[in-house]
C-alpha cells in the first residue's frame, strides 16, 4: 500500500523556479497522470517523488511517513527514466533482470517475470541484443520492462514519458497493457505516469494533474478536466478549441429557454446540467448564445462583464445551408478548407462574428455524407449544444494570444 502526499513543494535551479507550491495527493492503487507541455516541470516533480532530487522546501510523505530526505533506494520504487538509462554492457535480459539480483529475488521467479514482460512488449526475439543494437522504441520498451521488475515493496511505478518513442499501434497496445497490469489483482500498482499527450492521459488515468510553468493548474478525473476545465490553458491543452469574445447578459429578456433539458437524454449533458449553470452571452449576433459554467463563477460574473466562450472543435455540429433560424448557438459560414484526417474531417469555416471575419474549426466523423456533400465553398450552418459551451471570465487578449500561440 502506498499513499503519496506532497505538501508545498518548491524547487529552484539557480534563478529558475521549476516547481512552485505544489501540493497534491496520490491514492493507493491509483493510476495518476501528470500532464503538461514540455518544460512544465513534470520530470522534476517525478524525480522529487523518487528521491533523485530534494525539494528546496516542502515535504513528501509515503503512507504518512516523511520520506523527503530518504534516498531512492530507501523508497523501493520502479522508475523508468525518459533517457532509458540502460546498462550498455548488458543485453536485454540482463538489463531487465538486474533488479532481481539487487533484491536477491529467486532466479526462477525472475526468469518467469522477464518472460512475461518480454512477451507484453514484443521483445522476445531481441532478448540477447545489446542497447546499441536496438532502436529508440526498443530501448524504451526495455527500460519499461526493467522498471516493472523493480517493484519489491511499495508497488509504486513511476513512468517518465514511457511510450513517447513508440509507433502508434504499439503505443496504443501498451497503454492498454500498462493499465491492465496496474489494475490486476496480482500487482495492484500505484502508477505515476508523466506525459504531454492528452489522449494518452485520458485513456489510462484515474485522475490527471495538469501543470504548467511549474504550477499545479487543475487536478481531477478525465471527465472533469475535459468538460470542466478551470481555465483557457487547460481547455486548449485537452483538445483543439474555438473561442469567442462575449458579454454576459444575465438580465436580458431571452428569445429561447437556456435552461431547457436536452431532448437527447444524454447522460453527459445531464451531468453538466446538474454540476453547472447556463449563462446567456452576447457574442455579436442578434440571437443570444449560451454556455455552462460553475455556479460560483456564475455568481462572480456580473451583467455586462466580458467573458470568453470556448467550444471544442469536435463539439461543433455542421449542416448544409442557412439553418440559423432553426438552431441555437448557430453561425452561418462558408467552408474555406476541408482536410481528410482518416476517421474524421477537419473543416475551416469562414464566418462573420461581431462583423469581423473569423475562422471556426469543426471536426466531424468521416461519413459518406460528409465526404460527398460538405465541399469547399459550400454554405453551412455551424452550431453547438449549450451544454458543450464553456464560459470563463475573460482573461485578456494578451493571455489569449499567449495560450493559443497567436501572432
Amino acid at each position: 500500500m502506498v499513499n503519496i502526499k506532497l505538501k508545498c513543494i518548491f524547487k529552484k535551479f539557480r534563478n529558475f523556479t521549476a516547481l512552485e507550491n505544489i501540493s497534491l495527493e496520490i491514492k493507493d492503487k491509483e493510476y495518476f497522470i501528470i500532464l503538461g507541455p514540455t518544460g512544465a516541470g513534470k520530470t522534476t516533480l517525478l524525480k522529487l517523488i523518487a528521491g533523485l532530487l530534494k525539494p528546496d522546501s516542502g515535504k513528501i510523505f509515503f503512507d504518512e511517513q516523511d520520506v523527503t530526505k530518504k534516498s531512492p533506494g530507501e523508497r523501493n520504487i520502479g522508475f523508468m527514466f525518459e533517457n532509458y538509462a540502460l546498462f550498455p554492457h548488458m543485453n536485454v535480459v540482463e538489463n531487465i533482470s538486474y533488479s532481481g539480483r539487487v533484491h536477491a529475488r529467486d532466479s526462477q521467479t525472475t526468469k518467469s517475470l522477464v518472460e512475461q514482460v518480454l512477451m507484453m512488449t514484443l521483445l522476445t526475439r531481441r532478448d540477447d541484443a545489446y542497447p546499441d543494437e536496438l532502436s529508440g522504441g526498443m530501448k524504451q520498451r526495455v527500460a519499461l520492462c526493467r522498471s516493472l521488475l523493480n517493484l519489491e515493496q511499495t508497488k509504486l511505478l513511476i513512468l517518465d514519458e514511457p511510450l513517447k518513442a513508440l509507433d502508434a499501434g504499439l503505443r496504443m497496445s501498451l497503454r492498454r497493457e500498462l493499465l491492465l497490469m496496474a489494475k490486476s489483482k496480482e500487482l495492484g500498482l500505484t502508477v505515476i505516469h508523466v506525459t504531454n499527450d492528452e489522449r494518452e492521459a485520458m485513456m489510462v488515468a484515474d485522475r490527471i494533474a495538469v501543470i504548467n510553468e511549474g504550477k499545479l493548474i487543475q487536478v481531477g478525473s478525465p471527465h472533469e478536466i475535459y468538460y470542466h476545465p478551470i481555465n483557457l490553458f487547460v481547455a486548449n491543452f485537452m483538445s483543439e478549441i474555438n473561442y469567442f469574445d462575449g458579454i454576459c447578459v444575465k438580465n436580458k429578456k431571452l428569445e429561447w429557454d437556456i435552461h431547457s433539458k436536452s431532448k437527447q437524454g444524454d447522460k453527459f449533458f445531464n451531468e453538466i446540467q446538474e454540476e453547472s449553470v447556463p449563462m446567456p452571452i452576447d457574442i455579436g449576433f442578434e440571437n443570444t448564445f449560451a454556455g455552462y459554467l460553475k455556479e460560483s463563477l456564475y455568481n462572480k460574473i456580473q451583467d455586462n462583464d466580458k467573458v470568453l466562450l470556448v467550444v471544442r472543435t469536435n463539439h461543433m455540429k455542421i449542416r448544409l445551408g442557412n439553418r440559423v433560424s432553426e438552431k441555437r448557438n448557430a453561425i452561418l459560414g462558408t467552408i474555406l478548407r476541408r482536410k481528410f484526417m482518416g476517421v474524421f474531417y477537419r473543416f475551416e469555416i469562414l464566418a462573420k462574428v461581431d462583423h469581423k471575419d473569423k475562422v471556426i474549426i469543426v471536426t466531424r466523423s468521416a461519413t459518406y455524407e460528409i465526404h460527398n456533400a460538405f465541399l469547399e465553398n459550400s454554405e453551412v450552418t455551424v452550431y453547438f449544444p449549450k451544454e458543450l459551451g464553456i464560459i470563463f471570465e475573460h482573461p485578456g487578449d494578451e493571455i489569449i494570444r499567449e495560450v493559443l500561440k497567436l501572432e
